[in-house]
C-alpha cells in the first residue's frame, strides 16, 4: 500500500493533513501530533549536526503509517523527520513489531545504497523505540526538493513520459542485481558483510524456493474485502464473481510449483510498492529519489517482474468484459495508452539490461511472460480487494501451460 508520506520533498503543497475531516484518521493524527516531544526531536537533530540550531517548519506531511516534518537548520540545510504513527491494525503496534519494521527498513536501505546507484536519501539517525525522549520511533534523513507521485495526480505528462520510464527501468534493473539466497526480508548485517534474511510479515519464511513462497501466500493471504463488502460490490454479478474470488488463493496453492520459471535462488530484491507514488521527481520528472522501503523483500522473479504501479493494468481476464472489444483489444484510449506504455517499459528494461556487464535479462523476461506476470498482478489486486473474475485468469494460465 502506498503511504504517500511526502517524506523527502520541499515543504510546499502538504495539504492532506489540514484537509482531513473529523474521523479516526484525523483523531489519530491529532493525538499523535500532541503526544510527540518536538523539542526533544530538535535537540536530537541539532546534536547530530554538532550544535547547529534548528526549527520545525509548520507544514505537516501525513501518510498511512507516518507523520513527516521538515527540520530547518540555521545554516540553510534541511532534514526530514519521519515519525511512525500508531498502527491502525491490531497486533502491529507492539513495540517489538515497530522496532523490527524500522530496523528492517534501515538495513534494506543500507543494502541498496551499498550495491547500487539508486538515489535514496541519506539517513542521519534512526530511533526504533517509541519510549525514547521524542516519544515515537523516527528517522532523520536528507530532504530532497521534489514531489512524489501522489502530489502530481499519479500521472506523467506525455512530454516527459519516455524519459521518466527510462529512469524507472534503470532503477528496476539495478534492483535486479541485488540477489539474495532466499525469499524473505533483510533484517541484519552479518559479521562477514553478508545480509541476514528474515520472515515476510504475514507470510513467514524465509523460503528456499518460489514454490514455498506461493504456497505460503495461498495459505495465509485473505481477500482485501469482507464477505459482506464483496457481496455488495458485486451487485447483480455476485453469483459469478464471489466463487471466482473465493477459489483464487486455493488455486495459487495448487499451482505453486508451476508459477515460477526460476524456482530456486538467488532471488531479486522487490521494493514492495514500486511506482510513481514512491518516486521523487523534479519539475521535469527526472527521478531524484526512491522512498518507502519498509515493504521490501527478496522475492520470486515473477513478483519482482510485475510492472510498477504506475503502469499496472487489471489483467483482461479479471476485468469487466465491456472494457474490451470482441477481438480482445482494449476499447478506451486510456487503456490503449497503458498497454503501449507497458511495451515501452519492457523495451527500456531490455536496453538497460543490455548495457549492463552481466547482460542478464531475467527482469525483461519476467515482464514479458504475460501468463505469469498477470498472475503476479492479480495476487496484489486480490490482497487489495479488487473485485474481478479471478478464476478466469487461472483457467487461462492452465490452458496455456
Amino acid at each position: 500500500m502506498a503511504n504517500n508520506d511526502h517524506e523527502n520533498r520541499g515543504s510546499g503543497g502538504w495539504t492532506y493533513f489540514s484537509s482531513l475531516e473529523h474521523g479516526p484518521l484525523r483523531s489519530r493524527a491529532d493525538l499523535f501530533l500532541a503526544s510527540v516531544n518536538w523539542n526533544a526531536l530538535l535537540e536530537y537533530a541539532a546534536k547530530k549536526r554538532n550544535g547547529v540550531s534548528c526549527k520545525l517548519l509548520p507544514d505537516i506531511g501525513l501518510g498511512y503509517n507516518h507523520m513527516v516534518r521538515i527540520v530547518q537548520f540555521s545554516d540553510g540545510n534541511q532534514w526530514v523527520a519521519r515519525l511512525r504513527l500508531p498502527s491502525l491494525a491490531e497486533g502491529d503496534s507492539r513495540e517489538d513489531v515497530l522496532e523490527t519494521t524500522e530496523i528492517r527498513k534501515f538495513t534494506t536501505i543500507c543494502l541498496v545504497r551499498q550495491r547500487t546507484h539508486i538515489p535514496i536519501p541519506k539517513i542521519h539517525a534512526i530511533e526504533e523505540r517509541s519510549d525514547c525522549k521524542v516519544k515515537a520511533p523516527f528517522m532523520l534523513m536528507d530532504c530532497l526538493q521534489g514531489n512524489v507521485g501522489m502530489d502530481l495526480g499519479m500521472s506523467v505528462p506525455p512530454m516527459y513520459k519516455k524519459a521518466f520510464l527510462r529512469g524507472l527501468a534503470k532503477i528496476h534493473v539495478q534492483l535486479s542485481t541485488i540477489l539474495l539466497p532466499k525469499i524473505g526480508t533483510i533484517v541484519a548485517v552479518n559479521a562477514d558483510g553478508t545480509y541476514q534474511q528474515g520472515p515476510i510479515p504475514g507470510l513467514g519464511g524465509p523460503f528456499d524456493t518460489a514454490t514455498e513462497f506461493f504456497k505460503a501466500w495461498a495459505d495465509k493471504t485473505k481477500f482485501g474485502m469482507s464477505d459482506e463488502q464483496l457481496r455488495e460490490a458485486c451487485g447483480p454479478y455476485a453469483a459469478d464473481i464471489i466463487p471466482s474470488v473465493s477459489s483464487f488463493a486455493k488455486s495459487i496453492g495448487k499451482l505453486a510449483d508451476t508459477l515460477s520459471a526460476r524456482d530456486h535462488g538467488p532471488f531479486p530484491l522487490c521494493h514492495g510498492d514500486f511506482g510513481l507514488n514512491n518516486i521523487i521527481v523534479d519539475d521535469k520528472y527526472h527521478i531524484l529519489g526512491v522512498i518507502d522501503w519498509e515493504m521490501a523483500f527478496a522475492g520470486p522473479w515473477e513478483i519482482f517482474g510485475d510492472f510498477p504501479l504506475t503502469l499496472s493494468i487489471v489483467p483482461p481476464a479479471i476485468d469487466a468484459p465491456w472494457n474490451y472489444n470482441g477481438d480482445g483489444s482494449p476499447k478506451s484510449a486510456d487503456l490503449i495508452e497503458r498497454f503501449e506504455d507497458q511495451k515501452g517499459y519492457v523495451e527500456a528494461v531490455r536496453q538497460e539490461e543490455n548495457s549492463n556487464r552481466e547482460n542478464i535479462h531475467h527482469l525483461s523476461e519476467a515482464l514479458w511472460n504475460l501468463r505469469r506476470q498477470q498472475l503476479a498482478t492479480a495476487m496484489k489486486m486480490y490482497q487489495d480487494g479488487k473485485v474481478g473474475t479471478y478464476s478466469k485468469l487461472i483457467d487461462q494460465f492452465i490452458s496455456n501451460t
